[in-house]
């Protein structure tokens, strides 16, 4: 038809062309066929192009004969550039098509790889499509869809399985067809195919940096709570820490800790549940619940519902919302000492991995209550044995009192008898007794002071002040004394302090050399505060000597402190505080 239109056309136009002009139309029809249709059928139009310029335009007209030889090289030369005219025309029309084809590839990879949500995409992703090959539209799936009479269904499939479906209209031309499978489909699927690995990265990264920050956030809450145990804290302060670090790591979780009593009992020592279950609440625990679970097995355990479940801890669960338990058993010293328990209001189960996270905190938690137990146990003995000392010696002052001193009185008595029964005359006799009885009476005195020395009887009869004021009378060293105190104190108190003084006075008589020693004694907040001053040459060291060690093991073992302070040439400063509650003598 083209070739038709192109002879007619040459015909209306053959007067005022060249002989040889018709050719470069018939080259127009072989680059236009060229370039739409393809190279094959740009060849077979250059062949009948020359022909029909042969037959209808070369003399002699309507005959293929050639009259002259250069009729011949015209019309060879005419077929060859017909047939190049052909082959650089489908060159061009696919390097067309490969640029266009490129410019689609980039857009898509464009829209895909650097998208966050692939489906919001895909519409974009379609529009390109139809507008690079000229579609009415184009639909793409993330699923399998069939076709049907209006449309064409493209699988895209790729080694992990299907990724989708392209959808575009139906009868479309072969060429396109052609693109859409050869080129299109598989480019599409390779970019899902990288889209769907992208996002599989995407999420393992994203799910290892949070389980790293929630390593890092247990790291740094396990870390906070040791340094609380370190540092000896007592356990109240330990169990708070726990439920409140547990809270904030685990978020809408509730967290409590709870002891198992003698009696059958749990005491509430600490929770996070403020206004719902309090501190040092007991409750029983008969029924289905994580804390008769732990206390039968000695291990971790969970309840996932308790609706239906019987007794009062279920009860008081459903009263608060609680849906789902962890619990995990706190050991110490090789017993089962109470549970650490985590709970939410959701209906699902809590998450596999809660029973190891809250293990990690009860550690810290036996630690913490081993070390308290310790240190209530010394505290306890170290006063047992300062009671112990202190009845000695009450031991020793009354043995004294009543066996040696009585039995130097009654000798001092029958020798003042003696000496009134003699006779006036023999007066070395006389003398001698009297020199006796002045001997036994001194030695009586010295006795007398030994007693008061290992338990003075103004203490116990009269209260501290008055001991210390007779202490201040007795010492070498002149005494300043400054004494505001109330109401007599538990006695191993009072003990604790006149001995403090007295060992003071004693240095500073003995070793320091002073002139005057400043002893302030105050009462105040249930503490007696001791602080002591003299002006010697300083100097002292607690560690080369019992007698301050003796006093500090003392004021330690009533819950109190003592500090030296002994620079040499600044005298010697002694400072103490003891409560006035001492701590009992066993531990709970």
């Amino acid at each position: 038809m083209l070739i038709l239109v192109e002879t007619l056309l040459v015909y209306s136009l053959r007067p005022v062309m060249a002989p040889y002009f018709p050719g470069m139309i018939y080259i127009v029809g072989v680059l236009v066929t060229s370039m739409v249709w393809g190279m094959w059928l740009g060849l077979a139009t250059s062949v009948v192009s020359t022909l029909a310029f042969v037959f209808f335009h070369a003399p002699p007209v309507e005959s293929f004969a050639a009259t002259d030889i250069r009729q011949v090289v015209v019309l060879a030369v005419l077929l060859v550039v017909a047939v190049a005219t052909s082959a650089v025309a489908d060159l061009a029309r696919s390097r067309a098509a490969q640029a266009e084809e490129s410019d689609l590839t980039a857009e898509m990879a464009r829209l895909l790889l650097y998208a966050d949500n692939v489906p919001a995409v895909l519409p974009t992703v379609a529009r390109s499509i139809a507008r690079s090959l000229q579609l009415p539209d184009a639909v793409i799936h993330l699923a399998a869809v069939p076709g049907d009479h209006r449309h064409v269904a493209f699988p895209l499939h790729a080694e992990a399985g299907r990724l989708g479906t392209l959808v575009v209209p139906a009868g479309l031309p072969e060429l396109t067809a052609r693109r859409l499978r050869e080129y299109v489909v598989p480019t599409l699927t390779s970019l899902l195919h990288a889209c769907q690995e992208r996002t599989a990265v995407l999420d393992s990264l994203e799910t290892s940096r949070e389980r790293l920050r929630q390593l890092a956030a247990e790291q740094a809450a396990l870390g906070r709570v040791a340094k609380l145990v370190a540092r000896g804290s007592p356990p109240p302060d330990v169990f708070h820490a726990i439920t409140t670090e547990l809270h904030a790591l685990l978020g809408e979780y509730s967290t409590w800790l709870c002891r198992y009593e003698p009696d059958g009992t749990v005491c509430i020592v600490s929770t996070n549940l403020t206004g719902k279950i309090t501190d040092g609440i007991s409750m029983s625990i008969e029924g289905e619940n994580v804390l008769v679970k732990v206390r039968d097995t000695g291990r971790a355990a969970r309840v996932d519902s308790f609706e239906g479940a019987a007794g009062p801890m279920a009860a008081r669960a459903r009263e608060v919302g609680i849906r789902a338990v962890v619990g995990v058993p706190i050991m110490v010293n090789g017993r089962l000492w109470g549970v650490a328990g985590v709970a939410w209001a959701r209906p699902e189960p809590l998450p596999p991995g809660t029973e190891t996270r809250v293990a990690k905190f009860t550690d810290l938690a036996a630690i913490a209550i081993a070390n308290a137990d310790n240190q209530a146990q010394l505290a306890a003995s170290r006063a047992r044995l300062v009671a112990a000392a202190d009845q000695a010696r009450q031991r020793i002052e009354r043995n004294l009192h009543d066996g040696a001193m009585q039995h130097f009185l009654a000798v001092a008595m029958q020798l003042g008898a003696a000496q009134a029964l003699l006779p006036a005359e023999p007066k070395e006799a006389e003398a001698e007794l009297s020199r006796a009885r002045c001997g036994l009476n001194s030695a009586m005195d010295d006795l007398r002071e030994i007693s008061r020395g290992i338990h003075p009887t103004l203490l116990a009869s009269s209260g501290l002040p008055t001991a210390l004021k007779a202490l201040a009378r007795r010492s070498p060293v002149l005494v300043d004394l400054d004494l505001h105190t109330g109401q007599r104190m538990p006695p191993v108190v009072e003990t604790a302090a006149y001995y403090i003084v007295s060992e003071a006075l004693t240095n500073a008589a003995k070793h320091a050399h002073a002139t005057v020693v400043h002893v302030q004694v105050t009462t105040r907040n249930d503490v007696l505060h001791l602080a002591i001053h003299d002006d010697g040459i300083g100097g002292a060291d607690p560690r080369r000597g019992t007698g301050l060690t003796g006093l500090r093991d003392r004021v330690e073992a009533l819950g109190g402190h003592l500090t030296v302070t002994s620079p040499t040439g600044g005298g010697t400063r002694l400072s103490a505080t003891i409560p006035t509650t001492p701590v009992p003598l066993h531990s709970s």
